[in-house]
């Protein structure tokens, strides 16, 4: 039976090449939106996300994936210039004069690197508002974000790292301060996932394999398994196999994550139900708390970044 389109109005045209590089229904309605809209282009993140149906995660999820595939690009910066132009001071004192959320920013910006901003780094604070848009929130969370993180190994933080780490996340579509709230999330939580799983298989400093990122992208990620539920599941592994074998711990949380199970006592009392039957059981052992893995408190860090941005953004000190 021959089946025809019947496009009416709002006909939309898309390469071929984007059936098959496409892999689900939303990165192609994404194109489709783009390519019908081209306000979208400029859009912020959220509105996007309403837009296509989806949470600003799953959106992030879908624009990297279509930017991998060459389907889509976004506006990039090009990365700070050594020759950029200085400000002289007198310019400088005309735009304190004409900003008064300026002055605090800087104020905060030289507390941070603890050390007075010279010309030169002031210039660079300032063409993070004029050259990327970011504003004075934006800036001064950047700041706290890596002042705290250079701070943990013993390093000061710069206007020049600032800088360049702006660029760069500029570049990976981060325009906001709520964009850049969402990003300091997920990388301490990515962090703190990637040190438990190369401790539990022994992996050292090591980068992840791309067999082993894919394994751990899906149960966690995709199956939202619990690290304690992986762990138990490398347990069994290692216990019936003699070694943590990726594809056998994936089909044990397969069968978990099929079966809607998402806790160790859950698992523990499956196991015990099908003792004789499952090819798979050990107790599973409780061990002695751990320390936390970082020092990094997302929550208190934030709690703490938006105290200095308002009393900042209100030319105040923090209290």
């Amino acid at each position: 039976m021959p089946y025809r389109a019947i496009y009416k109005n709002g006909a939309v045209c898309l390469p071929a090449a984007a059936l098959d590089l496409c892999e689900d229904v939303r990165e192609l309605k994404l194109l489709m939106l783009l390519s019908y809209d081209r306000t979208l282009e400029e859009a912020d993140e959220s509105r996007l996300a309403e837009t296509l149906g989806c949470t600003p995660e799953e959106l992030r999820r879908t624009v990297s994936a279509l930017r991998a595939s060459g389907l889509l690009e976004t506006e990039k910066k090009p990365s700070p210039s050594s020759a950029a132009r200085n400000l002289t001071g007198e310019e400088i004192a005309d735009l304190v004069a004409g900003d008064a959320s300026l002055r605090p920013l800087i104020g905060e910006c030289q507390a941070l690197c603890g050390k007075v901003l010279t010309p030169t780094d002031i210039s660079r604070v300032v063409s993070l508002r004029k050259e990327l848009g970011y504003d004075g929130e934006t800036i001064l969370l950047l700041f706290c974000y890596y002042h705290e993180k250079l701070e943990a190994v013993g390093r000061t933080l710069s206007v020049s790292y600032v800088e360049k780490a702006a660029y760069g996340l500029y570049n990976q579509g981060i325009r906001t301060s709520e964009q850049l709230q969402d990003y300091i999330r997920e990388t301490e939580k990515k962090n703190s996932l990637a040190f438990r799983f190369r401790r539990l298989f022994g992996m050292g400093d090591r980068k992840a394999t791309k067999k082993e990122e894919r394994f751990f992208g899906k149960w966690t990620a995709e199956w939202d398994m619990p690290f304690e539920l992986i762990e138990y599941a490398y347990e069994i592994a290692v216990d019936n196999t003699g070694a943590p074998s990726l594809d056998y711990i994936s089909k044990i949380l397969s069968d978990w994550h099929e079966k809607g199970i998402k806790s160790v006592p859950e698992a523990e009392k499956e196991n015990a139900e099908r003792r004789t039957a499952s090819p798979y059981h050990k107790k599973f052992k409780e061990k002695p708390s751990e320390q936390p893995l970082s020092s990094f408190d997302t929550d208190e860090f934030f709690e703490k970044a938006l105290r200095r941005s308002y009393a900042v953004m209100n030319g105040g000190k923090e209290e």
